[in-house]
């Protein structure tokens, strides 16, 4: 662990961290999601990772399983219950 420093910075960032974990499991769902799209947000790399994303799967379907898809995605899309997943 060469990375390791001696001068408690890591102990204190541990401790940040198992503070911020505590307050996170004290939260609804809906604010954890909240809270996820936020500090989602601050990545800097968010946009290039996104990017690389949708250039590693865009034209990845063929025109038939592009339109089952999307067919799929609106069906079931209608199906969902906003509650359920509470």
């Amino acid at each position: 662990m060469s990375n390791v420093r001696t001068d408690g910075t890591l102990s204190r960032i541990v401790s940040v961290l198992e503070s911020i974990v505590r307050d996170l499991e004290a939260l609804p769902a809906p604010k954890l999601v909240e809270v996820a799209r936020y500090v989602s947000r601050l990545n800097p790399r968010r946009r290039e990772e996104r990017l690389a994303a949708i250039k590693a799967t865009a034209g990845c379907l063929g025109e038939e399983e592009g339109r089952a898809f999307e067919t799929s995605v609106r069906e079931e899309a209608n199906r969902i219950a906003p509650d359920d997943w509470k």
